[in-house]
């Protein structure tokens, strides 16, 4: 049944991007008819200017196209204006459309979050970000982020598939989240400007070292910029003494000194340029979204607004920094545009020793700010995703997280769901494990759930310790490292055969118990499928032994009927399982989650109802 309040989120999103389109509809018409006032002051001009020039005077042509030029100019800065208007309103409707699509789980109009070996969170990882698709295509990840950079995707990346989670890490990030919901139109605008400003992915790490070398000129610098300042105009006074027949020409000594200091001290003015326009480029790719943090107003004494102090620091603001190092890079781009004047200028004043000295102050500036604007930013966007996620998902819940010392294992979930289930077939079960461990037994038919039911144990855990909502109506957990043996592979060139391939991965999970300061919680589907049956049931029943005597809870979803005995020896193993039913030929599953081992199978039925032969 689909939840109301989902239903009105997605109505309500449908409406605003009605009224945007409305909007965008006008604007161009708009757009269309300062295009034609354009072309129309054009033609006005070039005919009256003609006209006044043969019929009356020079000067009056002359006037006319004077004020045809700044009637002109005015209507182009409209129209500009007005199109980057459109620009805006094009971005809100994609980002409403996504958000759509999101509450849909249209993936085709979901952008792909790509990531390499290369982005994975330094931590240890387990196999969980591939067995629960945490990233991915039709993951997870591409569900919840919004972030337009990429090391804010690699950071929620980490948040999502974290191997020893901290309270002093969910609850900080639980907080901030849950005032970030409310602000739908800050996500938004913040999520607007970066696009704005950037039209890729921006990824700030190679800026970053650039910024993180030492930048300092030498010493004397300084001094030899006092000292040409003072010997420029001191050229211009002996030339002057010099035409004035009052000294002989010692201007050429202290002009041929100014130029060869100027040109000994100057090779790498070119250099210093191109640097100086890249900084200026990489900066305005991220000044928009900077600007609007820094203005924007947080509710005083709140989480955000003590996350977002790196932004308003007065004398040490984004805006004015950026601000600063434009300005200089466009004086000395009047050096490529205009070589004469800057020529001119040198001979009174060293006009590139002073924009270096300046920039590299500048520069130095924003090298000990950058990196920790940058990190906020990366932060706020991550967290910003989550509280589109939360947004989207009203009937979701923030859950309980206990930090208890020991061995006690808290895991109680109502109406558990899995997230990349569409509202319209999503089934929830509630799921409690024993606070002193439980190993978990999930039997039934195939395509019954059992699968889908571990991966939303799995799932919503991971939602938890990001600081997420997640999808239950109550969840309270305690502190587990996650492991899961769930996709398992073979590998053809490293000549390792399935079987092998989750015999691994199952012993990895026992010394990650032995290891481990947390309690695990492990995740298995179909338990040494890779093998005969003789043999599966003989090593899935002496692993389980195995597992019941660890500080570990999990749940072991399987085929195996015979498992279900071991409930009769082993305290810590309960029974649980799905069942099917056949109505007007088909089978028709309920996915609830019922107590006790599954009595039927379904696999003989399925192939006889597909025609297959069955004795």
């Amino acid at each position: 049944m689909v939840d109301i309040e989902d239903r009105n989120r997605g109505i309500y999103l449908s409406g605003i991007i009605e009224k945007l389109n409305s909007k965008k509809a006008r604007l161009q018409n708009l757009s269309r008819s300062y295009s034609n006032y354009r072309l129309v002051i054009f033609l006005a001009a070039v005919v009256l200017f003609f006209v006044l020039f043969f019929a009356v005077s020079n000067l009056s042509a002359l006037i006319s196209a004077g004020v045809f030029l700044v009637v002109f100019s005015i209507v182009a800065h409209l129209h500009n204006k007005l199109d980057r208007g459109i620009e805006k309103l094009d971005l809100w409707i994609k980002i409403k459309t996504i958000n759509v699509a999101k509450l849909n789980l249209d993936w085709r109009n979901i952008p792909y979050v790509s990531h390499t070996e290369e982005d994975k969170p330094s931590q240890k990882n387990t196999p969980a970000e591939a067995d629960l698709n945490l990233t991915g295509d039709k993951s997870l990840l591409q569900l919840i982020n919004t972030g337009t950079s990429k090391q804010s995707k690699i950071l929620l990346r980490g948040w999502l598939n974290i191997a020893e989670p901290t309270i002093e890490d969910i609850i900080p990030r639980q907080n901030l989240i849950r005032e970030l919901i409310p602000l739908s139109i800050f996500r938004d605008k913040l999520v607007l400007f970066s696009l704005l400003s950037s039209k890729r992915e921006f990824d700030g790490k190679m800026f970053s070292k650039l910024l993180s070398k030492k930048n300092t000129l030498p010493s004397y610098f300084n001094l030899m910029f006092y000292f040409m300042t003072i010997l420029a105009p001191l050229n211009l006074l002996l030339v002057f003494l010099f035409l004035e027949n009052i000294l002989p020409a010692y201007w050429v000594i202290s002009t041929f000194i100014y130029i060869l200091i100027f040109y000994f001290y100057n090779k790498a003015k070119d250099k210093i340029i191109d640097e100086a326009e890249y900084i200026s480029g990489e900066l305005e790719k991220v000044g928009s979204a900077f600007e609007y943090i820094e203005k924007y107003n947080f509710k005083r004494g709140s989480k955000l607004s003590e996350l977002c102090v790196p932004f308003k620091l007065k004398g040490e603001k984004p805006s004015e920094l950026i601000k600063k190092i434009k300005n200089t890079v466009g004086y000395l781009r009047i050096r490529k545009g205009n070589p004469f004047v800057w020529n001119l200028i040198r001979t009174a004043f060293p006009v590139d020793f002073y924009f270096r000295i300046r920039l590299n102050r500048y520069k130095n500036l924003v090298s000990g700010k950058y990196q920790m604007w940058l990190e906020t930013w990366y932060r706020l966007e991550a967290l910003s995703s989550l509280a589109n996620f939360a947004f989207l998902n009203p009937g979701y819940t923030f859950p309980e997280i206990s930090g208890a010392a020991g061995n006690r294992i808290i895991y109680n979930g109502k109406k558990l769901g899995h997230p990349l289930i569409g509202i319209e077939n999503k089934i929830c079960n509630d799921f409690t494990f024993n606070p002193d461990g439980e190993i978990a037994i999930i039997t039934g038919s195939n395509m019954s759930g059992k699968s889908t039911f571990i991966r939303t144990l799995g799932i919503n855990l991971s939602l938890a310790y990001a600081g997420s909502v997640v999808n239950a109506e109550e969840l309270k957990v305690s502190l587990f490292r996650l492991f899961t043996c769930i996709k398992v592979s073979d590998s053809v060139t490293d000549g390792i055969s399935y079987f092998y391939a989750e015999v691994k991965r199952l012993k990895t999970l026992l010394n990650e118990i032995e290891e481990s300061k947390y309690p695990i919680m492990f995740l298995i589907d179909e338990i040494f499928r890779g093998t005969n049956n003789i043999e599966r049931l003989k090593g899935s029943s002496a692993y389980i032994k195995k597992l019941a005597g660890t500080n570990s809870a999990g749940a072991i979803a399987t085929h195996d009927l015979e498992l279900v005995k071991l409930s009769e020896e082993i305290s810590k193993v309960r029974n649980y399982h799905f069942k099917e039913d056949i109505k007007n030929g088909r089978m028709v599953f309920d996915y609830i989650l019922n107590a006790g081992p599954c009595p039927t199978t379904n696999a003989l039925k399925i192939m006889k109802l597909e025609g297959l032969p069955v004795e």
